[in-house]
Formats: C-alpha cells, sequence, structure tokens
C-alpha cells in the first residue's frame, strides 16, 4: 500500500512536473508574444521616428532656406563693403595696405564661386576698378565675350585706382603681392580713353532706357592716386597729362591722392594749380620751412579731407594757432573770452597728428581735442619746464627752488587785459594764471576721457623763446615732482583704449609710468626715453624692469638713451614667455631623462636581485 501510495505520488509529481512544463511553454509563448509584439511596436516606433526626423529634416531644409531676393540684398551689402575698401589708402604702412589688400580680392573670389546668381550680381554692383582690373572685350571673332568672366566690368566702373611710384615716376600693379609691374604711361591713356567711353555709352542706354537724362549712377567720375615717395613737380606733371590726353573725362577733374608734402620750394600758385584737379588729400606731410599763406590755402582747401597731418621740419611761429582759430596775439585765449574766435581748421576726418618737431600749447591741443573724437595716433610736445612748474604743489616749489616757469610761451599762453601790465604787482598774474591752467588742465583730461579711438599716445619736451629751440633745464638726475607725476598720469591714463606710450622728457619718469600703469590695464607698452647726462641709465631700468614684474599687463618696455639712441633696457613679454617654456621643455627633457635613468637602475637591480635568488636557489 505503501507502494502504491508511494507510486501514485510519484505520479502526481510527474503531473505536476510535466503541468509545470505546459505552463512554462506557455509562458515562453507568452514571452514570445510579448517579444514580438514588442518588436513590431517598436519597429512601429522606429518608423515612426524615421518619419518623423525625415518630416523634421524637410521642414528644416525649408526653414534654411533664404530667398533668392534676400541673398541678392546680402551679396549687395558686401559689395558696398568691398567697394569702401577698394577706394582706401591706408597710410603709411605699406605692409598692411598689402594685406588688406589680399583679404578683399579672396573675399570677393569667394562670393563669386558660390552660384551664378551670386557671380553677377556681385559683378553688377562692384564699382572700383585696381590698376585696371578688368578684362576688355576687343569685340573681334576671336574674342568676343572676353569679359563674361571678370568679376570687375568696364561699364560698372566708377571709380579707377592707380599707384604712382614717384621715386621710378611710373604707375605700377603688384603681381602676387610681391613684385612691381610698371603700366606704360601710354597703356593708362588708351585704357582710360576705353573706360570714359564705355561709361558714357553705358550712361546714355541707361538715360534712354529710364527716359531719364539725369541718371549718372553708372558714370566713371572719380580717380584715385595712391602715390609714393612724393615729389610735387612729378605728380603735377602727371595730372596735366591725363588731363590733356583725356580731357573730355570728368573723372580727371575729381582726383584723390594719398599724400602731399610741402617744402620751402612749393609756392601759392603751385596749391592753386592742383587743386583745380585734386579734391581730395589724405596725408599732408609739412616739411622744411614755409610760408603761413601756402598752409592756410592748403586747410581751406583739404582740410576736410586730410586724416593723416605731420608736422617734420621747422615752421612759423603759430602755426597751429591760426589753424586752430586761436590767433597769434592770444586774443581768444585766458579769462576774458576763453574760447577761440576763429576757423578751427582741423575736421572731424583725422586720424593721426604728429606735431612733435615743434612744442604745442594746451589751448591748441584743447582746440584740436575739440573738433577730433578719431583720432588714433597723436603725438606732441609740451615745455616740460612749464608743465612741472603749473602741475606742482606751492610746496613742492618752495622746497625745490629749481621749479621755475619757463620765459616761453610754448605751454600756455596767458592774457587778461584787466591787469595792468605797468604795475609791479606780478602775485595777481600768477595767481590767475594758475587757476586758468588749472581750468584747461581739467578740460584737457575730460577730452582726453572721450578719446575712444585712441592707442598709441607719443608726448615730449620742446621749448621755443624768441624762436630758438631749447634744451630742458631740469637737468638733474632726479624724478618728477610727485604732484606732476600724480596729475600727468590721471591724464594719460585718461584715455580709455590707449595701448602704446612713447615719452621723452630728457630725465627718469619711472614713478610716472607706475602712477599709469595702476590706472589703465590697456596699456602694454611703455618706451621711454632720456638724456644720458639727465638720467642714471641703470637705475631707471632697475625701476622699468620693476615695473614689468608689478603690472602683468605690460607686454613690452624698452629704454633708449640719447644722444646715441642706446637701448639701455628691453623687455618683451612675449620672448621671455617663449624663452621659459624652453627652458622649462629642457628641464622636463631632463627629468625624464634622469627618471629613465632612474628606470634603468631599478630595471638593473631587479635583475641583481633575480640573480641572487638563483644563485641561493642552487646553493640549496
Amino acid at each position: 500500500m505503501n507502494n502504491s501510495n508511494s507510486n501514485s505520488n510519484n505520479n502526481n509529481i510527474e503531473m505536476n512536473n510535466s503541468n509545470n512544463n505546459n505552463n512554462n511553454n506557455n509562458n515562453n509563448n507568452n514571452n514570445n508574444n510579448n517579444n514580438n509584439n514588442n518588436n513590431n511596436n517598436n519597429n512601429n516606433n522606429n518608423n515612426n521616428n524615421n518619419n518623423n526626423n525625415n518630416n523634421n529634416n524637410n521642414n528644416n531644409n525649408n526653414n534654411n532656406y533664404i530667398p533668392l531676393y534676400l541673398q541678392k540684398y546680402i551679396i549687395k551689402i558686401l559689395c558696398s563693403y568691398i567697394n569702401t575698401n577698394n577706394k582706401l589708402v591706408t597710410m603709411p604702412n605699406v605692409e598692411l595696405y598689402r594685406i588688406d589688400e589680399g583679404v578683399i580680392k579672396r573675399l570677393m573670389m569667394n562670393l563669386a564661386l558660390v552660384s551664378k546668381e551670386w557671380f553677377k550680381t556681385l559683378s553688377n554692383n562692384l564699382t572700383v576698378s585696381i590698376d585696371f582690373n578688368y578684362k576688355e572685350n576687343n569685340n573681334n571673332n576671336n574674342n568676343i565675350g572676353d569679359d563674361r568672366y571678370s568679376i570687375i566690368k568696364m561699364e560698372n566702373i566708377k571709380t579707377l585706382k592707380l599707384h604712382f611710384d614717384q621715386r621710378h615716376n611710373q604707375i605700377y600693379e603688384m603681381i602676387g603681392g610681391i613684385e612691381k609691374l610698371e603700366i606704360p604711361i601710354k597703356t593708362v591713356h588708351k585704357k582710360l580713353k576705353k573706360l570714359n567711353l564705355s561709361s558714357t555709352l553705358t550712361n546714355t542706354n541707361i538715360n534712354n532706357n529710364n527716359n531719364n537724362n539725369n541718371n549718372n549712377n553708372k558714370l566713371f567720375n572719380r580717380i584715385i592716386i595712391r602715390n609714393l615717395y612724393f615729389d610735387f613737380q612729378l605728380l603735377q606733371k602727371f595730372i596735366d597729362t591725363l588731363y590733356h590726353k583725356n580731357n573730355n573725362c570728368l573723372a580727371i577733374e575729381n582726383i584723390t591722392i594719398a599724400e602731399l608734402e610741402i617744402k620751402k620750394n612749393i609756392g601759392i600758385s603751385d596749391i592753386i594749380a592742383l587743386k583745380k584737379f585734386v579734391k581730395k588729400v589724405i596725408r599732408l606731410t609739412l616739411e622744411d620751412p614755409f610760408s603761413m599763406e601756402v598752409v592756410l590755402e592748403i586747410f581751406k582747401t583739404w582740410s576736410k579731407s586730410i586724416q593723416y597731418f605731420i608736422i617734420d621740419g621747422e615752421n612759423p611761429p603759430n602755426l597751429l594757432s591760426k589753424l586752430t582759430g586761436l590767433d597769434s596775439s592770444g586774443s581768444g585765449i585766458g579769462s576774458s573770452s576763453g574760447s577761440s574766435n576763429g576757423i578751427n581748421y582741423f575736421s572731424n576726418q583725422l586720424k593721426e597728428l604728429n606735431v612733435c618737431k615743434m612744442p604745442i600749447t594746451i589751448q591748441e591741443l584743447i582746440e584740436i581735442l575739440k573738433s577730433n573724437r578719431n583720432l588714433i595716433n597723436l603725438s606732441f610736445n609740451f615745455c616740460f619746464d612749464s608743465l612741472i612748474y603749473f602741475l606742482s604743489t606751492e610746496s613742492e616749489k618752495l622746497k625745490d627752488q629749481s621749479i621755475k616757469r619757463c620765459s616761453c610761451n610754448s605751454l600756455f599762453k596767458f592774457i587778461d587785459n584787466n591787469i595792468n601790465n605797468n604795475t609791479n604787482n606780478d602775485n595777481d598774474k600768477i595767481e590767475k594764471e594758475l587757476i586758468e591752467f588749472e581750468k584747461y588742465w581739467k578740460q584737457l583730461v575730460e577730452l582726453f576721457s572721450n578719446q575712444k579711438s585712441l592707442t598709441f599716445l607719443e608726448i615730449g619736451h620742446d621749448c621755443v623763446f624768441n624762436n630758438k629751440y631749447s634744451f630742458m633745464s631740469w637737468k638733474e638726475k632726479k624724478p618728477f615732482p610727485e604732484n606732476v607725476d600724480k596729475k600727468l598720469g590721471i591724464l594719460i591714463s585718461s584715455i580709455p583704449n590707449l595701448n602704446n606710450i612713447k615719452f621723452f622728457s630728457g630725465t627718469t619718469c619711472a614713478n610716472l609710468f607706475f602712477e599709469i600703469a595702476s590706472r589703465n590695464q590697456s596699456i602694454t607698452s611703455i618706451k621711454p626715453s632720456a638724456i644720458n647726462r639727465y638720467c642714471n641709465p641703470t637705475k631707471y631700468s632697475d625701476d622699468l624692469k620693476r615695473l614689468c614684474e608689478n603690472f602683468s599687463h605690460i607686454q613690452e618696455c624698452s629704454l633708449t638713451i640719447l644722444p646715441d639712441n642706446t637701448v639701455y633696457f628691453n623687455y618683451n613679454k612675449n620672448n621671455n614667455n617663449n624663452n621659459n617654456n624652453n627652458n622649462n621643455n629642457n628641464n622636463n627633457n631632463n627629468n625624464n631623462n634622469n627618471n629613465n635613468n632612474n628606470n634603468n637602475n631599478n630595471n638593473n637591480n631587479n635583475n641583481n636581485n633575480n640573480n641572487n635568488y638563483n644563485d641561493s636557489d642552487n646553493n640549496k
């Protein structure tokens, strides 16, 4: 019985097992079904996702498409930018000029190669030719459509820019950015005639189509001459030749020249003859003595176009007073009026002013800065003897009897008609003079703080007494008084975007540079110069080294000692960093070599240990 029961129990167990197996099979089937369903669902989801992605991509493609009329509008804006840059005669850096020219050429090529529509729009809106950089259609069977693939089209040209090397008396073009190729003067005349004829025919067709006789949009009407190594007679001869060979060309009477240099042999009649054709002058340089009449005629004619003004020689007294509207007697200056009463010929076009060959008064500088907010480079001279006197405190003057006002009027002209010049009471005049100077100085600081384009400043010493230039009397080997450093430091550091400073005072000015560097972190370069017998070059160099160590924004600093122009101290942060990097690399290499040597030694030690172990085993 027990056995039967046990058998039946076993059968039950087997039945249960079979049931379990069936259940397992069912479960497996269910799992398979679930998996299939999941796979189907996943596939459906993937398909849906793919469809959604495709739809999204199509939508994105539709969203990224720019209509052709907008593309053309953008190209026209770029053409305006290209035309403006192609008219530039950036002075005086020839290297940067050629780099910029290359950038514009690459931009033109990149735009032209995108599509036919871009090429066509570009070609129709580029209006400046440089050195005749277009192809001419010779109108014969072999050359029909020669200009079809030329980006610059002759019939669209309004402005022609030529490069004139006056040292070699030749018009030239640059090949590959490095080689000059002369354009013979006969070729220039021939091409000018064709250009003028093409422009006239194009303009006539436009007028006929539009029934508008005043439409001169396509007319060639301007020539720009980028002349180097200026020679007045050669320039005048070249322009006269252009006129006589092409006297019906309107562009001949609308010439812009890059540079005009005035020397003592140039008279008022030369200027009058030149201004018949030349409408704009970009850079004006005054050399050698010349008449005030010539300078005034130049500024009356071209003051609104002059961007660079350099005085590089002895000039008539009160030249800047005349040009800024302050007359030679000093009226309009001082407590009685406080403003100029003449014409200020300095326009807001001025980018560079360099008057380092003559002293400038604080009033003249103020009048120049009032009318110019776009200065990039500014170089001028003050009489430092007078500057030290006006900026020093009374206690500093009592402490140091050498602080005296210079006898010249090179820094500050003060006239007060209310003071009786016949009286012996000079104290009132001195007190009023100091008060007036302080007013002008505050005004100068405010004007400097508004010069947001100014990045380069050069200040030096110069003094004219009885029309004779004199050296600085502050000749002892000592720094400026503390208040001078402070006030002058506030003035210079107020220029918000100033990068480079050059400073010549004869004596040491390290404390001044500490004052400037602590107030303005945009300054990266400080380059002072001094006279050997008025300073201690070794101490000056040590002070400048300390300056560079204390202010990380100073990238370069050098000290030049006159009269031999010896560079006594020269610091360049980039070179120092490169040297440090090289030293670090060498140290790293040495460390690596040491590590390798240590590894080799360790390997040798391990080998020795292994040998010892083997020997001990053998001994066993």
